[in-house]
C-alpha cells in the first residue's frame, strides 16, 4: 500500500480515538498531528490531502461513511485553507449528527478565501437553527437568497422564522415560494393568504390570489380567491368567479354552484339566489346541503310555510339529523310559537349536544320570553360543557344581570344601596364573576364592558363602572345606547357635564325620537341650569310613551327648579303611588308643601 494512504488511515483512527480522551491528551494528539503535518512540504501536504480525498470517495462507494468521514477529516487537515474541502467536511459531520463540530469547521471555512455558494450558507443556516442561534440563521438564509433568489429552502426557512413576529413579511416570502412551485403550491398559497389576513392585509391576499388565478387557473386558487372576495364584501365578484370555476371543474360543479348561490345571497341578490336554489333542488332533490340553504333563505325571506315544508322534508329524510330541528325551531320563533321552538331546539340538542349555536339560540329564547331564570339554567349547562368559551360566560353573566333586574324589589328606583336588595345584589355579583371570566379568556370580546359597567353601577362601584363604559364606547364608537347610558350617569352625578352633553348629543342625533335619549338630554340640561330646554325635552320624552316614574320624577325636579310647586307635587304623588316609600318622592312632597 502507498505509505501516504496508510498515513491517512492512521490519522483518521487517531482523530476517532481523540474524541474519547480527556482534554489534555486530545491537545497532545493535536500537537503531534500538526508536527507530522509540518514535516511535509506544501506540495506534499496537498498530495496527501488529494489522496485522502480519493480514498474518501472510494469508501463512499463501498458504503463505509464513517471511514469516509475520517478520510475527509485527514484531507481537510492537510489542506486547511481549501474552503470547498472544509465545507464538505462540515456537511459530513452534520450528516453524522456531530452538529457542534460541523458548525465549528464551517465557521472557519466561511472565513477562508474562495467563492461563496448558496449551498454552504444553506448548511450554515441549518446548523445555526439546530443550535438555536436564530439571528445567525436568519442572516444565513438571507445570504442564501442573495446568492440564489430561487432557493426554496431559504424561502421556506426565512418565512417559517418570521411568521410569528412579521406575518406580512412571511406572507411575502411564502408567495415567492409559491411561485417556485407553480400550480402545485396549494398549501403554501393558503399559508401566505392566512398570514396576510392575520396582518389585516386582505387586499394583499386578494391581489396575490388574483395573480395566481390569472396565471395558472387552478381550481384550488380560484376557490380560495372566491372565499377571500366574499370576506372582503365583494360577493358579486365571488359569485362570478364561482360560476367560472363550475365550468372549469365539472366534477365539483354541485358544490361550487351551491357556493355561488350563497355568494349571490351575500351580495343581496335574494331573488336570483332563490331561483338558483330552486334549480339545484330540482336537479338534486335529496341533497341536504342544498335543501338546508334553500330553507334558510325562505326563512330569511319570511316565506314561513315554504320554509317549514322544506325542513319537514329534511326531517323525513333523516330523523336523526339535528339541523332540520334547529331550523324548525327558528321557524317556530318567527311564527311566534315559543313552546314549539323549545321543543324543536331541545330535540336538536338531543341529537347534537355539541352545537354551540343551538345552545345560544335556546338560551336567548328564554331571555326573549322574559324568563331569565331558565336562561341561567341553560347557559350554566353550556359553561359546564365549554368552560373556556367566552360567549357562554358572557351570556351566563347577562342572564344573571337580567334575573337580578327581575328580582329587584324597588323596580322603579334608579339606584338603591346594594344591601337593600340582597338577592339582586348576589345575582349581580354572579354576573360580574362571569363577565370577568369572559374577559380573562378573550380581552377583546365586544359588549362585555357595557354590561359589566352597568352591573358595577348598580353595585355602587361608580369609578369602575365609568371605566368599563368608557371602554365600551372606545370599542364600539357607534353604540348610541352606551353613549346615552354613560352620559346620563354623569349628568345624574352632576359631573363632567360637558362630556355628558357631548355623549347624549351624539345619541339623540343618531336616534332623535328615542324617549330614553330625550330624557337624558333633559336631565343634562337640568344640571346645566337650562331649565326651559330641559322641560321641553322631558315633555317630548313623555309624549313619545316613556311616561314612567323615573321621567315623572325628573319632570317634577325640573318644575320645582322653575318654581312651579303645585305641578311638581302632583307628579311626586304619582311617583309615590307607583313606588310606595320612594325616598326621592317623599323628599319632593316635603319640599312642595
Amino acid at each position: 500500500m502507498n505509505p501516504r494512504i496508510l498515513l491517512v488511515g492512521m490519522f483518521g483512527l487517531c482523530l476517532a480515538s481523540c474524541a474519547s480522551r480527556n482534554a489534555g491528551s486530545t491537545q497532545l494528539a493535536s500537537q503531534t498531528a500538526e508536527e507530522a503535518r509540518n514535516g511535509y512540504s506544501s506540495l506534499q501536504r496537498l498530495e496527501i490531502a488529494h489522496e485522502a480525498w480519493l480514498q474518501a470517495l472510494a469508501l463512499d462507494q463501498e458504503g463505509q461513511p464513517q471511514l469516509a468521514l475520517e478520510a475527509v477529516q485527514a484531507s481537510a487537515f492537510y489542506d486547511p485553507d481549501n474552503r470547498w474541502l472544509q465545507v464538505n467536511l462540515a456537511r459530513r459531520l452534520r450528516d453524522a449528527r456531530r452538529s457542534a463540530e460541523a458548525l465549528a469547521v464551517l465557521r472557519r471555512a466561511l472565513r477562508l478565501d474562495g467563492e461563496e455558494t448558496a449551498e454552504e450558507w444553506e448548511l450554515a443556516a441549518g446548523l445555526w437553527m439546530e443550535t438555536g442561534a436564530r439571528d445567525s440563521a436568519l442572516h444565513a438564509w438571507k445570504k442564501v437568497l442573495s446568492l440564489d433568489p430561487h432557493s426554496r429552502e431559504a424561502l421556506m426557512g426565512l418565512a417559517g422564522m418570521t411568521e410569528a413576529e412579521q406575518p406580512a413579511e412571511a406572507a411575502r416570502l411564502f408567495a415567492r415560494l409559491a411561485e417556485e412551485y407553480g400550480a402545485q403550491a396549494a398549501p403554501i398559497v393558503e399559508r401566505a393568504s392566512a398570514l396576510w389576513m392575520r396582518a389585516n392585509l386582505s387586499d394583499s391576499a386578494i391581489a396575490f390570489l388574483e395573480k395566481r388565478w390569472q396565471e395558472w387557473h387552478s381550481p384550488a386558487d380560484g376557490e380560495n380567491l372566491a372565499r377571500f372576495l366574499l370576506g372582503a364584501g365583494r360577493a358579486d365578484s365571488a359569485a362570478n368567479l364561482l360560476d367560472s370555476l363550475s365550468d372549469l371543474a365539472p366534477e365539483d360543479s354541485p358544490r361550487l354552484e351551491l357556493m355561488a348561490a350563497r355568494a349571490l345571497l351575500a351580495a343581496g341578490h335574494r331573488d336570483e339566489a332563490l331561483e338558483r336554489f330552486r334549480q339545484m333542488e330540482s336537479e338534486n332533490p335529496t341533497d341536504t346541503k342544498i335543501l338546508s340553504s334553500l330553507g334558510a333563505l325562505l326563512l330569511d325571506m319570511d316565506s314561513l310555510s315554504h320554509a317549514r315544508s322544506t325542513f319537514e322534508g329534511l326531517r323525513t329524510m333523516d330523523s336523526t339529523d339535528a339541523i332540520p330541528y334547529y331550523f324548525l325551531g327558528l321557524w317556530a320563533l318567527k311564527s311566534d310559537l315559543p313552546d314549539s321552538a323549545r321543543y324543536y331546539l331541545d330535540r336538536s340538542l338531543e341529537l347534537d349536544s355539541g352545537a354551540i349555536d343551538t345552545w345560544i339560540r335556546r338560551g336567548m329564547l328564554e331571555l326573549e320570553d322574559d324568563k331569565p331564570a331558565a336562561a341561567v339554567a341553560i347557559f350554566r349547562r353550556m359553561t359546564g360543557n365549554w368552560p373556556r368559551l367566552p360567549q357562554a360566560r358572557f351570556l351566563l353573566g347577562y342572564s344573571f344581570a337580567r334575573l337580578a333586574e327581575a328580582r329587584t324589589i324597588h323596580v322603579h328606583r334608579e339606584w338603591s344601596p346594594p344591601d337593600s336588595e340582597p338577592e339582586a345584589t348576589a345575582l349581580r355579583r354572579s354576573a360580574l364573576t362571569e363577565f370577568d371570566t369572559a374577559l380573562a379568556i378573550d380581552s377583546g370580546m365586544h359588549r362585555v364592558h357595557f354590561e359589566r359597567g352597568s352591573v358595577l353601577e348598580r353595585l355602587g362601584r361608580w369609578s369602575a363602572a365609568k371605566r368599563d363604559l368608557e371602554l365600551a364606547i372606545q370599542e364600539s364608537p357607534d353604540d348610541l345606547n352606551a353613549k346615552n347610558y354613560l352620559g346620563y350617569l354623569l349628568a345624574d352625578r352632576n359631573e363632567s357635564l360637558a362630556m355628558a352633553d357631548s355623549l347624549i348629543e351624539h345619541a339623540t342625533v343618531g336616534d332623535p325620537k328615542n324617549p330614553a335619549y330625550l330624557d337624558s338630554k333633559a336631565w343634562v340640561r337640568f344640571r346645566e341650569g337650562r331649565l326651559a330646554e330641559a322641560l321641553a325635552d322631558e315633555d317630548s320624552a313623555m309624549t313619545l310613551g316613556e311616561d314612567d316614574p323615573t321621567l315623572r320624577a325628573h319632570k317634577a325636579s325640573i318644575l320645582e327648579a322653575l318654581h312651579r310647586p303645585a305641578e311638581a307635587r302632583s307628579l311626586w304623588q304619582s311617583v309615590l303611588q307607583a313606588d310606595p316609600g320612594c325616598p326621592e318622592a317623599i323628599k319632593g312632597l316635603d319640599r312642595t308643601k
